[in-house]
């Protein structure tokens, strides 16, 4: 074999060369008789190591060493030699072995492996062309979906802007309501203050409500004067014309309304003329705002069906988005998607055999598979549980139908008996329904107009009661009023006591010798100040109890008196 030429070839190198210590050079030693004998069953005895396929390589193995004389310690060297060899050779064919076998698994793994990666490679490309027809299909509705998309964004814009004029104006009208509704409550404050001005059992309150009611011609822009003119002529002529007739109608003899009648106060006819004027101004004021409500209102009627129709115009275009949107997806939906499926996930079989053609398959979901599956079984105990239902509710139809009949043979019975106890009460057959109708309950009725005529009565009084919490909170305005002036003078009066004290504690300090030849001047000076300072300060106890009064409640005084202040000389200089 093999190894045997291999053994030989380095048997015949290492006898040539020698072997250790024991010889070298081309022609070895010659050994001694005794040695050279014995080396042949040391040739026999290491024999068997050596492979025995052929046997004429192992006699030329045994003669070689008796012809050269090798002794049995060489002869020992080179058979444990041949033995490591052998085995190292052993060793190295098991590695190479080995190393087959890895190379040829890994061989496999990279196959796979590559396979796989083939597979993903192509579920990538046909991903690629699946996303640039998507991209064709999206670039072919861009430019319609944006023209959907600017128009909705307009019509959005346009509503806003709607919107915000729409709460503008409706925060314009409210200001303008609540500026009314003041002027209204200052219009009733000034008949207020009219009425309570006249007082009770005044002979001229007719009169200077005329006077206080009377339309007179307003002060206009010349520009409104000239082409207005006649308007307000005819305008006066028809106040004075009601007014005769107004005269006429209440039996009071006619009195000049532009001159106050003798035995009525002066000052009552020019407070009331005051307050007329005041009453024109609110007027004016009253129909002003109503103009611009009434125009704000129009406006902001107008600007709301402006806004109706944009709040269609978006809808409208929202559904066409939205079908544009539906429309696009059907497109999209229609693109042929390809799915790699395994061998084992195909269950598609016609005859026990895969056709060649898998048009017609579904590809589905192993999950869904299975819950169509179980729903099979589901539904067979539906069925199961429907039937017997079924069953049950035949039962219960046919009793009832028996219970039925009954209550018919029953009803039967009972219009028998109610037919013949009318002809024994009535005489013959009457309609229990008209009759229901007919009888009225007295108790019930008596009850009813009880209770209306108690609403009405406890309606008037509560309106009562209304009249007399306005009086009081009017009443209470005013007292507010007066106490806040007074308030006022009482402060202007404190600081003017202030002031005079400081004038008076500098005049003493600077008393010098500057001033001794007009002693009496000053004594006089300071006298008249300090009976100016005391006649103010009776004025503040005066105010202070005043105002007390006028804290509590329904608390009514006098007018003040006025007292007469002799007027004070400049600071600066002396008389």
């Amino acid at each position: 074999t093999i190894n045997d030429l291999i053994v030989k070839q380095w048997y015949q190198r290492r006898v040539r060369g020698g072997f250790g210590g024991f010889g070298g050079g081309d022609a070895p030693p010659q050994p001694p008789a005794a040695e050279t004998k014995p080396a042949a069953p040391a040739a026999k005895a290491a024999a068997p190591t050596v492979s025995t396929d052929d046997k004429s390589s192992e006699e030329e193995g045994e003669e070689a060493p008796k012809d050269d004389g090798v002794s049995i310690l060489e002869s020992e060297n080179v058979n444990l030699e041949i033995m490591m060899m052998l085995h190292e050779q052993e060793c190295l064919i098991s590695q190479m072995n080995e190393a087959y076998k890895e190379f040829d698994i890994e061989l496999v793994k990279l196959r796979t492996d590559k396979i796989q990666l083939d597979v993903e490679l192509k579920n990538g490309d046909l991903r690629v062309i699946l996303l640039f027809e998507e991209l064709l299909l999206l670039k072919e509705f861009e430019k319609r979906e944006n023209f959907l998309q600017e128009a909705l964004s307009s019509k959005l814009a346009d509503r806003d802007e709607m919107s915000d004029k729409i709460e503008e104006l409706e925060e314009k009208l409210s200001n303008k309501k609540m500026s009314m509704e003041e002027l209204q409550e200052n219009e009733k404050l000034l008949y207020d203050s009219f009425t309570e001005q006249l007082g009770e059992n005044n002979k001229f309150a007719d009169f200077l409500t005329k006077v206080f009611k009377k339309k007179i011609k307003r002060v206009k822009k010349a520009a409104e004067m000239d082409g207005d003119s006649d308007d307000s002529d005819s305008d006066d002529d028809w106040d004075s014309s009601s007014e005769e007739e107004d005269d006429d109608e209440d039996g009071v003899e006619h009195l000049d309304l532009n001159i106050c009648p003798p035995g009525c106060s002066q000052e009552l006819y020019d407070a009331t003329i005051v307050m007329r004027e005041k009453k024109l101004d609110l007027e004016e004021a009253i129909q002003e705002e109503k103009k611009i409500i009434d125009s704000l209102k129009k406006e902001v009627d107008a600007l709301i069906k402006k806004n109706k129709v944009i709040s269609h115009g978006v809808k409208g275009a929202k559904n066409d988005l939205e079908a544009f949107q539906l429309e696009k997806q059907k497109k999209m939906n229609e693109l042929d998607m390809i799915v790699t499926l395994n061998l084992d996930q195909i269950q598609y079989m016609q005859n026990g055999v895969l056709p060649s053609d898998l048009s017609s398959c579904l590809v589905f979901h192993s999950a869904g598979v299975n819950q169509l599956a179980n729903r099979i079984k589901e539904l067979q105990q539906e069925k199961a549980h429907q039937i017997r239902k079924f069953k049950e509710l035949k039962k219960s139809h046919i009793h009832l139908i028996k219970g039925k009949k009954a209550m018919q043979e029953k009803l039967l019975g009972l219009d028998e008996k109610c037919q013949n106890m009318m002809l024994l009460k009535f005489g013959r057959e009457v309609d229990l329904k008209k009759l229901e109708n007919i009888s009225t309950n007295r108790i019930a009725e008596e009850l009813k107009e009880t209770i209306a005529k108690k609403d009405v009565k406890y309606s008037r009084k509560l309106n009562e009661w209304d009249v007399q919490i306005n009086q009081a909170k009017q009443r209470l305005l005013t007292s507010t009023r007066d106490h806040t002036g007074r308030l006022d003078t009482l402060n202007e009066l404190t600081k003017d006591k202030q002031d005079l004290e400081g004038v008076l504690d500098g005049k003493q300090k600077n008393l010098g010798g500057e001033y001794s030849g007009q002693r009496k001047a000053d004594l006089k000076e300071r006298q008249r100040l300090l009976q100016l300072v005391q006649l103010q300060a009776q004025e503040i106890d005066a105010l202070k109890d005043e105002i007390g009064i006028l804290s509590r409640k329904d608390g009514h005084i006098l007018p003040p008196t006025q007292t007469a202040v002799p007027p004070l000389p400049p600071i600066g200089g002396r008389t």
